[in-house]
């Protein structure tokens, strides 16, 4: 006689007598604890064997956070609503999802279609109304752990950039040589050595990226910039190729510059979940090593801005005005229009005859009256203003010395006050660091408190310092006429034997904008030089200030 087997001891049923039912397995290695495949699915399958149910598939989600539905699991819910299987079953309710709103909107997904959603560690009968409280509890209770976690992880986080000045998230940066806070004991294995984390700048690959610093900002497209990075066998922190968005993203974060971005802690409109995408964003001075100026730096953010402002198709001029033609009302961009004229007894498309007025023709009458002038005009007026400036160019030279020498001094002041800075920046620097290694070597003479102040106030000076190299930077770079004679009068000269992108890059180079509008029917162009304080700006400055 064959003793009966209890159902507990026996496998899941492989006939098609059980019910059809998925396992789900998901592990968190980076915010939860880590339980690993085998342990969940081993308590699925004695779940399975001792209900009777039968398990036709497993979906895995590996290094997936429940903080999102952007996973695997929405493929067996969708596996559950064309009738594959009867629910999913879990190691527990907290593997499904720690999000509130997630939760909810997904298990009535599963519900709706008959399914059924089961823990195999948690014993609740969603059935009845006391066990869907329990359920509810119990996913309530798992939103709460991941909660208490990301608040610790934004307040480790915020530590890092406002005390210690560091990333985020400490890993490797490109141009720069990373030591760890901890590291392996080579003496002692499964032991750590603790160090102070610090980025030092490589003497190889960090001049290569301040190298695409420069090259920006002489007029190099970021694709140019990635192509001679690739080919020259430079690779991204990850071994990966570098692509446009990677290189723009690790050029705009400022860490090259010494600087940290940060999301604005003003900010209030932005969700706190979600506040990594919010461009809403500040630098603070990091404690790596600079691989380029400030000059450099608020140069680079400048052409940024001005490239941003500039359609793509006007980044690399077709015509002489190409990303430079304005209109006066509206202050839209002007955009070439062809038109059809006869020529030699033939209609002939003519392409760029004209520049209209590109939000006239968006947005109609109402966004914008309007302008339209010919090309041929004109550029022919700012060929005439280039003409004059190279003409009082050439007849102010000789009282030049001492009409420019108010300007010059006090780009040479800023100067003196920049190299004076940047000496107290180095002392400060230093000031800090052998306060840390005095700290190390000594702890006992320092009372609770005493270093921590100290370093704050080093990190304060440090700050008022960066900001003054900041506004002397833009000193400094503030251009003048002078700076512009030789080019003016050059370009002039050579004007007619150039080609139109060659033009067009000259005046990018000398003009703001030109500006185009029509006064008691009259064609207006009026050219804004670089040397000059932008109109636009003062008007836009005075509004607010009124």
């Amino acid at each position: 006689m064959t003793p009966d087997i209890p159902a507990t001891f026996r496998g899941s049923p492989t006939d098609e007598d059980g019910e059809p039912w998925l396992g789900y397995i998901r592990v968190s290695t980076w915010k939860e604890e880590k339980i690993s495949p085998e342990l969940q699915k081993t308590a699925v399958e004695a779940w399975a064997a001792r209900t009777g149910k039968r398990i036709i598939g497993w979906i895995e989600d590996l290094d997936a956070t429940g903080r999102n539905f952007k996973r695997k699991i929405v493929n067996g819910i969708a596996r559950v609503e064309r009738r594959e299987a009867i629910g999913i079953a879990c190691w527990k309710y907290s593997r499904f999802g720690r999000t509130r709103d997630g939760v909810a909107v997904n298990l009535k997904r599963l519900e709706d279609a008959g399914g059924q959603l089961a823990s195999a560690t948690e014993e609740v009968d969603a059935r009845t109304a006391t066990g869907r409280l329990q359920r509810g509890i119990l996913f309530e209770f798992a939103a709460y752990e991941s909660d208490v976690r990301g608040e610790q992880w934004r307040e480790t986080h915020d530590h890092r950039r406002d005390k210690l000045h560091l990333p985020a998230t400490g890993r490797q940066r490109f141009g720069y040589i990373w030591h760890p806070r901890r590291l392996p004991d080579p003496e002692r294995p499964g032991y750590w050595l603790l160090q102070e984390e610090r980025y030092e700048a490589n003497q190889h690959t960090g001049p290569v990226m301040a190298d695409r610093y420069r090259q920006f900002i002489d007029g190099d497209a970021f694709y140019a910039l990635v192509g001679e990075l690739n080919t020259g066998g430079h690779r991204t922190t990850r071994g990966g190729l570098w692509t446009e968005q990677t290189l723009i993203r690790y050029m705009d974060s400022g860490f090259c510059a010494g600087l940290l971005r940060v999301h604005n802690p003003k900010c209030n409109t932005c969700n706190p979940e979600k506040r990594g995408h919010c461009p809403n964003t500040i630098f603070i001075p990091g404690a790596q090593e600079e691989l380029i100026s400030a000059e450099i730096w608020q140069t680079y953010l400048e052409h940024r801005a001005e490239r941003r402002a500039t359609p793509p198709r006007a980044r690399r001029g077709t015509y002489e005005g190409s990303g430079l033609m304005r209109h006066g009302s509206c202050r839209g961009t002007l955009v070439p229009n062809n038109a059809q004229r006869l020529v030699d007894g033939q209609m002939a498309k003519i392409r760029g005859y004209a520049y209209r007025c590109g939000r006239r023709a968006t947005t109609g009458p109402l966004g914008c009256e309007g302008v339209w002038a010919t090309r041929h005009e004109v550029e022919g007026e700012v060929f005439k203003w280039l003409k004059r400036e190279a003409a009082s160019g050439i007849d102010a030279a000789p009282s030049t010395p001492e009409d420019l020498a108010a300007p010059r001094n006090q780009r040479a002041a800023a100067a003196r006050d920049r190299a004076r800075l940047e000496a107290e920046a180095d002392k400060l620097s230093t000031a800090l660091t052998n306060l840390r290694i005095d700290r190390a070597a000594n702890p006992d003479d320092y009372k609770p408190g005493e270093y921590e102040a100290a370093r704050d106030k080093i990190r304060r000076k440090q700050e008022a310092t960066t900001a003054a190299m900041e506004r002397l930077a833009v000193v400094e770079s503030t251009p003048h006429r002078s700076d512009y004679e030789q080019l003016i009068i050059g370009t002039a000269a050579e004007w007619r034997t150039l080609e139109a992108r060659e033009r067009n890059g000259m005046l990018r180079q000398l003009a703001r904008r030109v500006v185009v509008d029509r006064q008691d029917g009259n064609i207006t162009v009026t050219v804004h030089p670089v040397w000059e304080p932008d109109p636009w700006e003062v008007e836009q400055s005075d509004v607010r200030a009124g």
